[in-house]
């Protein structure tokens, strides 16, 4: 207690920092916001280069096409890896599955069939380049990575895309840009950024909190940073961006409640621990499909204990509270949704399997509409379209399924007449600004008084203002840490969505790309559902942004979604990877 009265009393007395501190610091954040953003954007674009193969798969006559991912495709249509046009080819014929250097093929119900060696194919079958593989009577055979099939892969892909040329300058780029240094810029704002509130704070009853935890936090991301260059990986971007925006949420809530503050960091703490747990259970895709069952039972067990045990909370009953702890059951299904929807349409599973995710899905999205979550229940119908057309393609099936949602939507709010009043003052705020527009008139207005660089941290009026700090935090930061800080917020969402939308071509495996793009999605709808809900335009659904809302669940699931995008990193030692090296051909393992 005393110590906690003599850096009052030290502070009271320099009063020159209570006027140069905030005054300096807040055109300095933008600066720092933007240079961290592009130095963590421009190795995130590096990423998604074209991959080497692993081997070729020949057919009759000498075509050879490459084989780069884990499970390979083969069939008439265009989504396919290997795109055989014969009409006796089946549209998604079999699929060729490279594991542990050893090959093998399966049979996806094709009409033509698959024989080796004259017999047919059942479940998946190991072969080798001397065995005699047919698809529909089509003979095709599997060769090892030679000169010359190397230099004719080259020749035929000589014209390089344009993001293969941006994504080969942006990685010369990258090179230079160390991330140690873009970790010590995050440090930087931190620490200004604390010094700035503990500054603002020091004529009130100032807990030592504050200071406490940004050091605490600080010494985290060293220890993580650390840990990182012992195991040798090189491209922790996501994990920055994540830190950064972590960050601001501790900033966010020393402004609003700093009693919320040690909480928040124990949520970063634990979504920390989180992340490297799914990075490791990530390291080989069988294991995370072969538990699929096991995340959506956890998931629909969350969301049946949510609807027995949690209270109502501003008009929504997705809280159970324990004590003096809370839980949004619906934030940690999120991890378990993506897993479960990416190992059950991996290209290798048969159409069966999708029904069950859609059924699964279905459950999902209904329980959260009778826990009234109208958002969470619209970001994870959006996460499941897109991780439907990524296994389908097929536009015929996505506009059947859109037009089946709308018209059960349609028949829920015939019967639930709450739901129509509850979204009756979206783009009729004004008209309703000391109602139910309340809070979104609030935010424009505060947002707009902000300003380019903002009227400074812990010094807003909007954080009077209810759900401050979760549904209107990008307004909270419009007005105290300014548009431009707030906008760079906004784009590390869009960031990792293009990282990984732009890997999918790169990736080994499906189930990565699912489970990446899946992830990149929800981040992107939820973002898009907070901001544009604020300023009414969208409906104010109560979802929160992404790393940045004050809540442990949202930063629990966030963490555990960026362990989701960081899977479809192929670049050398971005993540743990489940083989050694990429180009560790053996002549003999197709022996």
């Amino acid at each position: 207690m005393k110590i906690e009265e003599t850096i009052q009393s030290f502070l009271s007395e320099v009063g020159i920092l209570g006027e140069f501190v905030p005054y300096v610091t807040r055109f300095i954040f933008p600066v720092l916001a933007i240079l961290i953003f592009f130095r963590c954007l421009l190795p995130l674009m590096s990423g998604g280069r074209r991959t080497k193969p692993w081997a070729y798969l020949t057919i009759a006559g000498g075509d050879a096409r490459p084989l780069t991912h884990w499970e390979n495709s083969i069939g008439r249509s265009p989504s396919c890896d290997v795109v055989i046009n014969i009409p006796s080819i089946s549209r998604i014929h079999a699929v060729v599955t490279r594991r542990s250097n050893k090959w093998t093929i399966s049979d996806l119900n094709s009409t033509g069939g698959v024989t080796i060696n004259g017999e047919a194919a059942i479940g998946q079958c190991l072969i080798s380049r001397y065995d005699d593989v047919k698809l529909a009577g089509l003979p095709i055979s599997i060769v090892p990575v030679t000169e010359e099939f190397d230099d004719e892969y080259e020749d035929k892909f000589e014209e390089k895309r344009l993001f293969e040329r941006l994504a080969e300058n942006a990685a010369r780029i990258a090179a230079r840009f160390g991330a140690g240094t873009t970790l010590l810029l995050i440090i930087l704002f931190q620490i200004l950024g604390g010094l700035t509130l503990v500054v603002l704070a020091a004529g009130s009853e100032i807990s030592l909190k504050i200071p406490f935890v940004f050091l605490l936090y600080v010494l985290l991301e060293l220890v993580y940073f650390a840990g990182t260059r012992f195991a040798g990986r090189k491209y922790i971007e996501p994990e920055l961006l994540a830190f950064f925006l972590s960050g601001i949420s501790l900033f966010v809530c020393a402004s609003t409640n700093p009693e919320a503050m040690v909480k928040q960091f124990v949520a970063v703490l634990l979504g920390l621990v989180l992340l490297l747990v799914l990075q490791f259970f990530l390291k080989y895709p069988e294991r995370a499909r072969g538990a699929r069952y096991v995340f959506a039972g956890g998931a629909l067990l969350l969301l049946a204990a949510n609807l027995l045990l949690a209270t109502a909370q501003n008009g929504a009953l997705n809280w159970i509270r324990i004590g003096s702890l809370s839980l949004q059951p619906s934030e940690l299904v999120k991890v378990a949704f993506i897993f479960a929807g990416g190992a059950t349409l991996d290209r290798l599973l048969s159409s069966r399997n999708f029904m069950k995710f859609m059924i699964f899905s279905g459950g999902c999205i209904l329980a959260l509409v009778i826990m009234r979550d109208f958002g969470g229940a619209m970001i994870f119908f959006i996460t499941f379209v897109v991780i439907t057309f990524m296994r389908s393609g097929d536009i015929k099936k996505l506009s059947l399924l859109i037009g089946m949602a709308v018209a059960g939507a349609a028949i829920v709010v015939s019967f639930l007449p709450y739901i129509t009043a509850r979204f009756s003052v979206w783009r009729h705020a004004w008209e309703f600004s000391d109602t139910t527009g309340y809070q979104q008139v609030r935010t424009m207005i505060y947002a707009a008084s902000g300003g380019l660089f903002g009227v400074g941290p812990g010094d807003g009026a909007l954080r009077y203002v209810a759900a401050a700090d979760t549904d209107l935090v990008f307004g909270l930061l419009a007005e105290e840490w300014g548009l431009l800080v707030a906008l760079v917020c906004a784009l590390v969402p869009l960031a990792l969505a293009v990282f990984a939308f732009l890997s999918v071509k790169s990736s080994r495996s499906a189930f990565y790309a699912i489970v990446a793009c899946g992830a990149a999605t929800l981040f992107l709808v939820q973002a898009s559902l907070n901001i544009f809900g604020s300023f009414d335009l969208l409906p104010l659904t109560g979802v929160t942004l992404p790393f940045v809302s004050n809540g442990g669940s949202s930063m629990l699931s966030c963490w555990g979604l960026i362990a989701c995008i960081k899977s479809i990193d192929e670049r050398h030692r971005a993540q743990s990877l489940p083989y050694e090296d990429e180009n560790d051909y053996e002549e003999d393992d197709y022996e």
